[in-house]
């Protein structure tokens, strides 16, 4: 077992104490965002344009996506257990390690940061600060920067393809989520969604 395998049972082990010892109530389930019946007029154009979709065309754009993306996390931690997807694997050179131990320590740092402030608010009943003055999506960002971490330390470039489909489809959730946060929360959204990039501080990730 090298340093970046050691990563990947860090970036697992991590994110099972977030999810078990420190989780985050969300705004509301996109199943919940996209079978609500409130007016159209309540909500942006993305989240009325989502619920006008058939069933099935909802579980085929928001369920398979979500599936097809948590398997693609799991698969760094396939290639610790089972031999042959191993063998299949490229050994990180001393620089991908580092690269791979340094994107993970990132990610999981930013997401889990995120997670205590933003905990930190709901106690306080005020608007999330520190990370979430720069980003609105810190979390996600940091998780961004993890996957890349274990694509870099599982040694399985073929991993890069899911990527853009992982993004696609948590972008395409921010969208909902962000919708209805602007209907439930006003102004006070829409000043700080204009101050605020949604992901971070560069053209295309506003």
């Amino acid at each position: 077992m090298n340093v970046a395998d050691v990563a990947v049972l860090f970036a697992y082990g991590s994110l099972l104490v977030e999810l078990v010892v420190f989780p985050i109530p969300s705004e509301a389930s996109t199943w919940q965002l996209l079978a609500s019946r409130d007016g159209d007029a309540a909500v942006g154009a993305a989240l009325v344009a989502a619920r006008r979709r058939p069933t099935v065309a909802k579980a085929v754009v928001f369920a398979v996506p979500t599936i097809l993306g948590v398997l693609a996390w799991l698969v760094p931690g396939l290639a610790l257990l089972w031999p042959a997807l191993r063998e299949c694997a490229r050994v990180p050179t001393d620089g991908t390690a580092a690269a791979a131990v340094a994107a993970i320590a990132i990610g999981r740092g930013l997401t889990f940061a995120s997670v205590l402030q933003l905990r930190a608010a709901r106690r306080a009943g005020r608007p999330p600060t520190g990370l979430f003055a720069w980003t609105r999506n810190p979390g996600l960002v940091g998780m961004y920067v993890c996957f890349a971490g274990l694509v870099l330390a599982s040694g399985l470039p073929l991993l890069w393809a899911a990527l853009p489909f992982y993004a696609a489809n948590m972008h395409g959730r921010v969208r909902l989520e962000e919708a209805h946060l602007q209907a439930r929360l006003g102004d006070v959204w829409t000043r700080y969604s204009a101050a605020v990039p949604r992901y971070l501080p560069f053209p295309g990730l506003r």
